[in-house]
This record gives structure tokens, C-alpha cells and sequence, in this order.
């Protein structure tokens, strides 16, 4: 088949369904396994892609079963029989074919996984880079202040140099104790990330800031202490210099990025790529931020490898992504293929060519 053109024959959906270790809570919802659609998309010549797409209800406002509707009625009928040489347009037609994200992430990357099969070349290559090995933080949900505590210690144990904790959804007097009690068992060393969820309005949010500051611990962000709408109480937590601001949930696109880059609003931006449809709109917020003095963070849903991989890829071969949370590596039950670990050093090999 080396002699037929590039054209898109067939895509293929399959669900995944990974239990987790433990349940993972959020101030929004609680996740037991990581449920994904993995796409493949075959060419004429014989070559497979593979992605795969990450619903959140809470977030990005879908579903497996909505998920698997969207590529079947709207993106498969797109792109079916379409060149891939034909890069652009058909990125173009791929993200007109749906407003859904995970939807457009799941194919995208399976086309980014084609393109660089196609020309023998590593996924980090296409991207621009060589690098293949990132370090990330580890989650704690919320949960019993004890379990919090005797998961802090374990992640330290294991080689982790930042910990993110969970918070918001409750009381500021138990999420003040929370990252209290869990700093001193961490240790001075480690560094702390803190994730609201969107948890605070902008009163509630000044005086959390306020207070944490005060406890003087090595806090690297707070994300998203307001809902995702709220730009302005964003900009006002960030003027305040007491702790940096991360936006998460309220960047998926471009477009978002450039509402609170124009008013300095953040200080850090989260890119995940179930929010952004993929790599192409991901690298344009990066460098939109990049151009603002922004620094960037890659983090994850709860997601499988084939949608890992290429969020590790991204974070290792671009410059401004400074911080890096992708630990849904570490929280399924059974180790996947694609990504080795060491501690909380995660490396790719040729990513996803041996899927």
C-alpha cells in the first residue's frame, strides 16, 4: 500500500474505561475511573493514527455517550475521504465540524500521530523539539484530612518535589488546615500548588488569598479561584501580588487566553488539550502568553496515554510551559503502554508510534 495516496478511509471508535487507584474529588465532582474515546483513523496507504478524547460534564460539558455521538454524526461525516497532506484545511474542517472539544482532541491527535508517521519522525520532533522527558507534580484530592496527610507523605517518598492540593467546595478554616497540616508533613522542600476549582466568589477568593499568603508556605498558585467567567475577579486577585493566579477552566481557546492576557488578569495559564481540541490551538495560547510574560502549566482530565503522551510531548518541547501536571499517569489502577515513570519524571519514547 505504499504507493496509494494519504486519504482518510476509515475512523474507529472504541470506549476505555481505566478504574482508578482510589476516587479522585474535585470542589466539583468526584472521578472513579479514566473514561476516554480512543479514535483511530486509517488511511488508504495502510497507516493508523490513534488519539483519544477525555469527556468532563463538569468542564467541557460532555459525556462518553455524547462524546461518541459528536465524532459519529459530526466529525467522522467531515473528514472522511479528506487528504491529510492537506494539513490546514483540514484542521479547519475539523474544528467546524464541532464546538464539542474532547471530540476534536480525540481526532486531532490521531492526525498528529499520522502526520509524523507519515514522515518518520517522533511526535516531539513534528512539535519542534527533542526533548521527551517532563516532570510533574501529584494531585490530592480532597478527601479525610488524614488520607490527604498519608497520601502527601507517600508522593514525597517517591521522589515528587511538588505536591497540588485540592481545596475549595467547603469551609476556608478546613482548606487553611488542609495545606497547613499537609505542608509540615511534605516538608520545607516541597513545593505546594493549590486548585479551588472555581470554588470562590471574588470576596470569598480576596480573603483566601489574603490568608494563605499569610502562612508564608512555598505556594507556587493558586487555580482558579473563581468561576471560569469571572475575568474580573481574576485581574483583582492577581493585583493584589499576594500569590500568583492560574485561570484553568477559563482558557480553552485562543480567544480566552487573549481576554485575560489584554487586562493582565493572570499570572500562569493552564493549557489541557480536552479544552483546547489539541495541539494546534494549545500552541497558539502558549505563545500568545509566551508574548505576555505568561508562563503556562500543561495538566490533564483524567485521561489514558493516548491522550498523555501527546500533553507530555507538548509540555517537553516548549519553552514557556513551566509547570507541569499530568499525573493522571500515576492514578489508574494498571500501568499503560507509551510513557515510562520514574518517580515524578515521566519520558515518551517514539510517542504513540508504538500503539
Amino acid at each position: 500500500m505504499a504507493g496509494l495516496e494519504p486519504i482518510i478511509q476509515k475512523i474507529q471508535l472504541r470506549p476505555i474505561s481505566l478504574p482508578l487507584v482510589r476516587p479522585f474529588t474535585t470542589a466539583m465532582h468526584t472521578v472513579t475511573a479514566a473514561d476516554a474515546v480512543q479514535v483511530d483513523v486509517l488511511l488508504t496507504n495502510g497507516t493508523v493514527g490513534h488519539g483519544a478524547g477525555t469527556p468532563n460534564a463538569v468542564v467541557t460539558g460532555d459525556t462518553m455517550s455524547t462524546l461518541q455521538e459528536n465524532l459519529q454524526t459530526q466529525v467522522i461525516p467531515a473528514l472522511i475521504g479528506r487528504d491529510i497532506r492537506d494539513w490546514n484545511s483540514l484542521l479547519t474542517l475539523l474544528h467546524a465540524s464541532t464546538s464539542e472539544q474532547p471530540a476534536i482532541a480525540a481526532v486531532e491527535l490521531a492526525l498528529y500521530d499520522l502526520r509524523a508517521k507519515q514522515v518518520s519522525i517522533p511526535l516531539t520532533a513534528l512539535l519542534g523539539g527533542q526533548q521527551r522527558t517532563v516532570t510533574t507534580d501529584m494531585t490530592i484530592g480532597i478527601q479525610a484530612l488524614p488520607d490527604m496527610v498519608s497520601e502527601a507523605k507517600a508522593f514525597v517518598s517517591r521522589g515528587f518535589k511538588a505536591l497540588k492540593i485540592k481545596i475549595g467546595g467547603g469551609r476556608l478554616a478546613d482548606d487553611l488546615e488542609r495545606v497547613k497540616t499537609i505542608a509540615k508533613a511534605a516538608g520545607p522542600d516541597i513545593r505546594l500548588r493549590l486548585d479551588a476549582n472555581q470554588a470562590w466568589t471574588t470576596d470569598q477568593a480576596k480573603v483566601a488569598v489574603t490568608e494563605l499568603a499569610a502562612l508564608q508556605l512555598p505556594i507556587d498558585f493558586i487555580e482558579q479561584p473563581v468561576a471560569a467567567r469571572n475575568h474580573e475577579g481574576l485581574a483583582t486577585l492577581t493585583a493584589m501580588r499576594q500569590l500568583p493566579i492560574m485561570a484553568d477552566e477559563s482558557v480553552f481557546g485562543f480567544q480566552d487566553a487573549l481576554a485575560l492576557l489584554s487586562r493582565h488578569a493572570v499570572n500562569h495559564i493552564n493549557i489541557k488539550l480536552m479544552k483546547t481540541g489539541g495541539l494546534a490551538e494549545a500552541a497558539k495560547i502558549d505563545a500568545a502568553c509566551a508574548s505576555f510574560g505568561v508562563t503556562t502549566m500543561v495538566g490533564c482530565m483524567i485521561e489514558s496515554n493516548l491522550s498523555l503522551v501527546p500533553a507530555i510531548a507538548f509540555a517537553a518541547v516548549h519553552d514557556n510551559v513551566t509547570f507541569t501536571d499530568l499525573d493522571a499517569v500515576y492514578m489508574v489502577k494498571k500501568q499503560q503502554a507509551g510513557i515510562q515513570t520514574h518517580g515524578p519524571q515521566l519520558t515518551i519514547g517514539d510517542p504513540m508510534h508504538d500503539a
